[in-house]
């Protein structure tokens, strides 16, 4: 290990994201960086706006974002686009399924380092940002305006912490104040801590935003061109929607979840994007000349990615119970068109004409629904599982799929939801039904997208605690797909640990067996750290404690490729001398 990437080295460091390659003999390598934004009020800004881009781009990735709601079997596709296939299959390279491929040279571990570099590499600007605020006392233009960017500063520090502490087991708190004149002895944190941590980093930049207000955020933050801009209010809004989150997605199964506190969730939702006037979080997708959702721009190709059978089951239930598409895909004939009673599914039509994407879509017509199509050819590979296959695709958000289909003012660009009203609505609801709350008051929440998007039948929270909790698991599963990781978070921490499938469990809550339920640090921080490889998942793995396996086989340790060594060399030896 003479020579490193710059990225791989100082993300262990947790410094800022580089490239090239750099001798290990380099000093400071981040030293070149940190100048200019000590110094420059134009860097500082720059920081600011590649960080924002960085976090929500992140939050929506291919790698990160899509990986994760397919393998909670809310998409579905059988191509090995960002590993799909390998991680989402049933008993292909794995019983059920595999775990995390966190080994150096794997192939697989790509899924694993995209949320952590990501993150971490955003952190490091921001951290730099803060210091030349708070250390070098730099300006950026003046003095409102270099508060906006510190407050703004402090919440992306919560933002990196919280989403550690929803995919990983541990991670780094670092900030501008941290002490890296010895990295490699920086401690780990555990997710529990990390997620405290973000909490607290929330708490300051509310404060910081409530001290010194301001009209609007620049809207090059959010895009190039047509990007949005929010006021300090909006961003406190946004800030208790994330904290809300942090703390009712944190679970990994659901002895975790009967621990969440609930009320603090409602406390927090309560205050978020959906109270008062309410709104969406969005950045403007230009095809990825400078910004990208990749987890909708491939979820919403009909030609590319389906809507997985479980969730179809669900959602196409209708007055014709031949038309509901069953699970698992009924080969070789599929599922037929549906004739729903939610709105958003409608009679499965969509389109200027029949087939006009040559994947068997019916024309539209009034009855069609405004977020899945019917799609009568199957698009997958056979042999790679029929249980990939799918008649349904989700179309909410066609317009941001490449190159967009042609139709009337899609074009494959426009603005992507990241955080929603919605998500928050559902946030609330959960917290007032799972810590006693008003049940008429969670039925409103659920009812804004059930009767309004849905047209489905109004609830007034008489029809008891079971009920509600079934039509708000309903509209999590509708509403928040593509929106980041929810259908992976939300199964995640209904599912009892170790479950299989001979034990009970309903569809609308549990990951597939063996589904891996977070990641370990990635073997690359691993090895330059000099820690144990680990990873989570698989036929044989635990969820919450780790027995390093990859693939069906142990990842070796440090210690065990030792005793390997040693061994070998003992071998040679009595080969050697005859035995």
């Amino acid at each position: 290990m003479r020579k490193l990437t710059e990225w791989s080295r100082l993300a262990a460091m947790v410094a800022v994201l580089g490239a090239g390659c750099k001798s290990l003999e380099v000093v400071n390598p981040n030293a070149p960086d940190a100048a200019r934004a000590f110094s420059d009020p134009a860097a500082v800004a720059g920081l600011v706006t590649g960080a924002i881009r960085g976090w929500v781009q992140t939050r929506q990735s291919y790698d990160g974002a899509l990986v994760l709601s397919t393998m909670a079997d809310a998409y579905t596709a059988s191509w090995n686009n960002f590993n799909l296939r390998y991680y989402t299959s049933y008993g292909n390279e794995c019983p059920q399924r595999c775990g995390w491929g966190n080994n150096p040279t794997s192939t697989f571990r790509f899924e694993i380092e995209n949320f952590w570099y990501g993150y971490y590499s955003l952190l490091s600007s921001v951290n730099d940002v803060l210091s030349a605020i708070r250390v070098n006392n730099v300006t950026i233009g003046d003095v409102p305006n270099t508060k906006m960017l510190e407050a703004v500063s402090v919440m992306l520090q919560g933002a990196v912490f919280a989403n550690i502490a929803l995919n990983y087991d541990q991670g780094f708190i670092v900030t501008e104040a941290t002490d890296l004149s010895n990295p490699l002895t920086l401690p780990t944190a555990p997710r529990a801590e990390m997620r405290d941590s973000a909490l607290a980093k929330f708490d300051q930049a509310i404060a910081l935003m409530q001290a010194t207000p301001f009209a609007a955020t620049p809207s090059t933050w959010l895009g190039a061109t047509n990007g949005p801009s929010y006021t300090s209010a909006q961003m406190i809004q946004l800030i208790h929607t994330m904290k809300a989150e942090a703390i009712a997605e944190f679970a990994r199964n659901a002895a975790e979840d009967a621990t969440t506190d609930w009320a603090k969730v409602t406390t927090e939702a309560s205050q978020g994007i959906s109270s008062g006037t309410a709104f969406d979080y969005k950045f403007f997708d230009d095809l990825g000349q400078n910004m990208l959702d990749g987890e909708k721009n491939w979820s919403n190709d009909i030609t590319t990615m389906r809507v997985d059978t479980r969730l179809a089951h669900i959602i196409t239930n209708g007055p014709t119970p031949s038309k509901i598409h069953v699970d698992p895909w009924p080969q070789p004939q599929g599922n037929p068109q549906p004739n729903a009673f939610d709105k958003r599914v409608g009679d499965g039509s969509w389109g200027p004409s029949n087939d006009f994407l040559g994947v068997g879509t019916v024309k539209g017509t009034a009855a069609g629904g405004t977020d899945f199509a019917f799609a009568g050819v199957a698009i997958f590979r056979a042999a790679r599982g029929q249980y990939h296959q799918s008649n349904l695709g989700q179309i909410r958000y066609s317009y941001l799929a490449y190159p967009g289909y042609g139709l009337p003012t899609e074009n494959g660009t426009g603005l992507a939801a990241v955080y929603t009203a919605t998500e928050n609505d559902l946030l609330w609801a959960e917290g007032l039904l799972r810590s006693g709350g008003s049940a008429a008051l969670a039925a409103s929440k659920i009812n804004k997208t059930r009767v309004t998007r849905g047209g489905l039948s109004t609830l007034t929270g008489a029809e008891g605690n079971a009920a509600l909790t079934g039509a708000l698991q309903y509209e999590q599963e509708v509403e928040l797909l593509g929106i980041n990781s929810l259908p992976y978070y939300n199964r995640r921490r209904g599912t009892p640990e170790g479950w299989t499938l001979t034990a009970a469990c309903p569809a609308i809550i549990c990951l597939w067996p063996n589904t891996p339920r977070q990641m370990p640090i990635p073997a690359k921080e691993l090895s330059i750290l000099q820690k144990e490889l680990y990873t989570f998942g698989g036929p044989t793995g635990s969820d919450l404690a780790p027995p390093a396996f990859e693939n069906g086989q142990p990842v070796w340790s440090v210690r065990q490729i030792g005793d390997a060594i040693r061994k070998a060399e003992l071998q040679a030896a009595r080969r050697h001398r005859g035995f």
